[in-house]
C-alpha cells in the first residue's frame, strides 16, 4: 500500500469476516502497516476469545508500535449487527486499547464506504458468508435480510460448501468429483456431519470447501454449475430486491466475488445489473476513507 498524506493521529482500521481479519494501523508518518488476524465474529465468539487473538496475534504484529499510541479503531465486522454483538468487540477493545476511541460497526457499512465512498450504489459482500445493502452515498437505506449460513448465505463460500457438502453425502456428484474429494481431504460421513453439527465453526467449515471448488471450476462442470447456482440464487434473492438494481451499479468485495468476478458478470449482464468494482479487500480503500474525514 502506498504512503499517504501526513496525518497528525495514528489510527487502526480493521475489516473482520468470519475467517479472517484485516487490520491496517497508520503511524504518525503517514506508512501503513498491515496486519492478518483470526476473523472475529460475536455471533461465534465471546469477548475473551476476541482479548485472545487481539493479545496473540494482532498486538505482536504492531511491530513495536506502543498499543497507547493509537488514538482511534474502526472496526467493521461480520455478525456486529445489534448493540448487543458490537458491545463484545468494544467490550474487547476497551481492555486491550484503553486509551483509544473505538468504533465498531458491521461490516456491510465498511463495504459500502470501501466500495463506494461517497456515491450511491448496491454494496455485496460474497466471502465465508453474504450480505448486500443499497448505499445512498452516506447511510445504508436498505439490507434485504441476510439469514446466515443456515437459511441463507447464497453466493458465498459457506453456500457452495454446503451444496458439496450435502450432494457428496446424497451421492449426487459425479465419480470425477467424489475421488477427487476422497484424494483430497479424506473425510467419512461421521467426520462431516461432526464438523457441520458439532463443530465449534461450522461456517468456516463449509466455507474451506470453496476454494477446491473455485480451483475445479474449469476441469469440472460439477464444480462451474455449483458456482453458477450460488451466485444466480444471491442475484435472484438479494439484488433483485432492490428497487434501483438496474439503475445504480453492484459494487462486490470479498474472495469468493473477486475470484468469480468472470462469472458475476455473465450472470449479472443477463439480468441487467452493471457490475461495477469488484476487490477481494476493502481494508485499503477503508483506510483511505477514514484518513480524509
Amino acid at each position: 500500500m502506498p504512503e499517504l498524506s501526513l496525518i497528525c493521529r495514528m489510527i487502526l482500521v480493521a475489516d473482520s469476516g468470519s475467517t479472517k481479519t484485516d487490520w491496517c494501523i497508520l503511524d504518525e508518518s503517514g506508512k501503513s502497516n498491515k496486519i492478518t488476524t483470526s476473523g472475529l465474529n460475536p455471533f461465534f465468539q465471546d469477548t475473551s476469545d476476541c482479548i485472545k487473538v487481539m493479545e496473540e496475534e494482532l498486538i505482536p504484529g504492531l511491530n513495536g508500535t506502543s498499543i497507547g499510541d493509537i488514538s482511534e479503531i474502526h472496526f467493521y465486522g461480520a455478525g456486529c449487527s445489534s448493540e448487543e454483538k458490537c458491545a463484545v468487540l468494544n467490550k474487547a477493545f476497551r481492555s486491550v486499547f484503553n486509551q483509544a476511541t473505538i468504533c465498531v460497526d458491521h461490516d456491510l457499512l465498511g463495504a459500502a464506504r470501501a466500495l463506494c465512498g461517497h456515491d450511491a450504489g448496491i454494496a455485496a459482500i460474497l466471502g465465508t458468508g453474504s450480505n448486500s445493502c443499497y448505499y445512498d452515498g452516506k447511510d445504508i437505506e436498505r439490507n434485504i435480510t441476510a439469514l446466515g449460513y443456515i437459511l441463507g448465505d447464497e453466493g458465498s463460500g459457506s453456500y457452495m460448501g454446503k451444496r458439496l457438502i450435502k450432494d457428496y453425502l446424497d451421492y449426487e456428484v459425479p465419480d470425477s468429483i467424489r475421488e477427487r474429494f476422497d484424494l483430497e481431504f479424506g473425510y467419512s460421513k461421521d467426520d462431516l456431519l461432526d464438523e457441520v453439527y458439532m463443530g465449534d465453526l461450522p461456517n468456516r467449515f463449509l466455507a474451506s470447501f470453496a476454494k477446491w471448488i473455485i480451483a475445479l471450476k474449469h476441469e469440472e462442470s460439477y464444480a462451474m454449475q455449483v458456482i453458477q447456482d450460488s451466485l444466480l440464487d444471491f442475484l435472484n434473492k438479494h439484488i433483485c430486491k432492490y428497487e434501483q438494481h438496474n439503475e445504480v451499479p453492484l459494487n462486490v468485495l470479498g474472495s469468493i466475488g473477486y475470484l468469480n468476478q468472470d462469472i458475476l458478470a455473465e450472470l449479472c449482464d443477463s439480468k441487467g445489473i452493471q457490475l461495477g468494482k469488484v476487490i477481494k479487500s476493502p481494508i485499503e480503500s477503508l483506510t483511505l476513507f477514514h484518513t480524509n474525514q
